[in-house]
This record gives C-alpha cells, structure tokens and sequence, in this order.
C-alpha cells in the first residue's frame, strides 16, 4: 500500500487515503503526464502504467504496489482540460455573398407571414355560425 501520494500539477479529489483506491484528477491541457509523488509501505514495489502522453479528455493511470505478494492497484481518473481558442486566435476570413436574392422574395415572405396570422385570428377567435 501506499502511505502517502500527491500530485504536483493537478488537482486530486478525495484526499488521499490508503485505504481508497480510486481517485479523480484533473489537469491541465499543457500537461502531458501527472507528477506524482508517493510515499509506499517499507519493502513494496511500485509500478505506474499509463502515465505517459496523456490526451485531453479522460484517460487512467494505475498505480500497482506489491508488498507481501499482495497486489494494491491505485486508480487514477484523469481528466485533461480540452484547449482554448479565443476568437483571437482564429483567423477570419472575408464573408462574400455569390448572389443577391430577388426583389420580390421580402415582400412575399411578409404576405405569407400576414396571411398565416389572420388565419390563426380567425381559427381562434371567430366562431362558427350555424
């Protein structure tokens, strides 16, 4: 088992316990690994598996120790943070509009438009005579 483990550039939660074996992290996209910092039980061996190139999203790392012929295995949830673009970054490009729309397409769409409304007005608020 581990007695103690820290992450130096990402943020951990729960605290560490040996006792838990599961833990979330969260890191930042300019990292590619986490810098873990651990403290294992007198004569255990550990082992890191996945630790290398994380990408943005989740990935996860194990921490195997072996002490007593007794595999502990730490899991690490990690979520890299996805990269920010400002509309800074990004280069705009000149809108060109190919073709104008005809003259008569406004005022068709408001005469639609108007008879739409008066139908409704109608269905809604004139009833039948019988």
């Amino acid at each position: 088992m581990l007695e103690n483990l820290i992450i130096n550039n990402g943020t951990m939660t729960p605290v560490f316990n040996k006792e838990i074996t599961s833990y979330d992290i969260t890191l930042s996209n300019n990292e590619t690994y986490l810098d873990i910092n651990y403290l294992p039980t007198d004569n255990s061996e550990v082992n890191i598996i996945g630790n290398n190139n994380l990408n943005e999203g989740n990935s996860i790392v194990l921490i195997e120790v072996l002490a007593n012929e007794k595999i502990t295995t730490y899991t690490l949830n990690v979520y890299k943070e996805t990269a920010v673009t400002s509309a800074i970054d990004v280069p705009l490009e000149p809108l060109e509009v190919t073709k104008e729309l005809p003259t008569y397409v406004a005022p068709s769409i408001a005469i639609v438009c108007f008879l739409i409304i008066l139908l409704t007005f109608r269905i809604l608020f004139i009833r039948k005579r019988k």
